[in-house]
Order: C-alpha cells, then sequence, then structure tokens
C-alpha cells in the first residue's frame, strides 16, 4: 500500500481553486550585519559588578572621618571688616544678625536691603573686608541669598569672606 504524495504549484490549480492573497508573502528577514557590537552582555556585567560592590561594601555612618585642614586661606581680621553672622532660623529661614547682635528684619526683602545698607556703611566708615559668619547648620542656599544682598552694595573686584570655625 503506497501512496503518493502529489505537489501542487499554485499556477497549476484550476482559477476556481485559487487562494485568495490580499498581502504579499513575507519574505524571510534578512540577518543583520555583524557591524554592530552587541552591548548587552557588557551591561549585565557592569550591573552585576555594582550588586556585588553594594551587598560587599560596609556602610557605616558612625565612622568619624577626619578632614584636612585647609592650606590656603588667608587671614581676615575682624575689626578691618563688616561682620555679618548667621544662625540656623526656626524654619527654612537663617537668623541674620549685625555683628553688636542686632537682628536684621525677618521679612527678606527688607532684610536684604538692611544688609546691603549695613555694608554699604561698614565700607564707608573704612572697613576693608566683608564677612560672613555662618553656623554649620545654616543652610547653603541662604548664605548664597545674603552674599546676593551684600554684593548689592560691594564694588566689583571686592571678596566676601565665609567664616570657618576650626574644631578644636
Amino acid at each position: 500500500m503506497t501512496q503518493s504524495l502529489k505537489t501542487y504549484l499554485v499556477e497549476d490549480l484550476p482559477a476556481e481553486e485559487m487562494p485568495e492573497v490580499e498581502e504579499e508573502f513575507l519574505r524571510p528577514r534578512t540577518l543583520d550585519s555583524d557591524n554592530e557590537m552587541d552591548i548587552t552582555p557588557m551591561i549585565d556585567i557592569t550591573f552585576l559588578l555594582l550588586i556585588f560592590f553594594l551587598v560587599s561594601s560596609k556602610l557605616s555612618p558612625e565612622q568619624a572621618v577626619d578632614l584636612p585642614k585647609a592650606r590656603n586661606g588667608g587671614v581676615v581680621a575682624a575689626k578691618e571688616s563688616v561682620v555679618i553672622v548667621m544662625r540656623r532660623g526656626t524654619g527654612d529661614q537663617a537668623d541674620v544678625i549685625r555683628a553688636d547682635g542686632t537682628p536684621f528684619s525677618p521679612e527678606l526683602e527688607q532684610q536684604n536691603e538692611e544688609i546691603a545698607e549695613y555694608v554699604q556703611q561698614g565700607l564707608d566708615a573704612g572697613k576693608k573686608h566683608v564677612i560672613i559668619r555662618a553656623d554649620g547648620s545654616v543652610r547653603h542656599g541662604e548664605v548664597g541669598r545674603v552674599s546676593g544682598a551684600i554684593s548689592e552694595s560691594m564694588e566689583e573686584g571686592q571678596v566676601i569672606n565665609i567664616a570657618v570655625m576650626e574644631q578644636t
């Protein structure tokens, strides 16, 4: 019992039995050339190394780190300077105080005007420098804001000094 297989070409079929084709048949894709390098394995290795270092490293915030002493810095005499003291305030705004202990206005615009006027009076009185003396807990943005208010009353080329307290 042998069966014979017949293969028919589409062209050999009668017109009634011809399949209807709406679209062209898909041709097999041509393989991409090897001109581009696949970086997926490299990314996998990078993430594996990252995970390894994160898991194997010891992060202890209790460790004290001794910071190196500043080598470059000049000495500025407070007697020859207009001094503005900044302390951490109750909110986001720092408390800004004159050298004699009297505070500036708590309103920002008024405070900036008072700071500029105070610095201008000190420079007119013969002071040579301006020092901002800020606690370590004062935000950098607040120091920048006060520096901007001070720079309004200073001439171009004059420097604002920021005091750094050394640990004893």
